[in-house]
C-alpha cells in the first residue's frame, strides 16, 4: 500500500512561482516536496569534475558497430 503525498503538483507549482517572484531560484525538489532554493541558478558545467570535461571519449558507437580497433 502506498501513502498519499502531502502535496500536489499544483501546490508545488504555486510554491515554485512564489520563489521565482521573490527573485530566487529552485535548484532541487526533494521527494517529500521540499524545495531547495539558491540565489542564482546552478551551472550544469560546474557539476562535472574538470578531468571529465577534458578527456575525450575513447570509442564511439561506430567503432563498436564497424569493428574498428582502439588507437590508444
Amino acid at each position: 500500500m502506498t501513502k498519499a503525498l502531502p502535496f500536489t503538483e499544483a501546490s508545488l507549482a504555486r510554491a515554485i512561482r512564489g520563489v521565482e517572484r521573490a527573485g530566487k531560484h529552485v535548484v532541487q525538489v526533494r521527494a517529500d516536496g521540499t524545495l531547495i532554493v539558491a540565489d542564482k541558478p546552478l551551472d550544469p558545467a560546474s557539476l562535472a569534475p574538470p578531468e571529465m570535461e577534458q578527456s575525450p571519449a575513447r570509442k564511439t558507437m561506430g567503432d563498436y558497430i564497424n569493428g574498428r580497433k582502439d588507437d590508444a
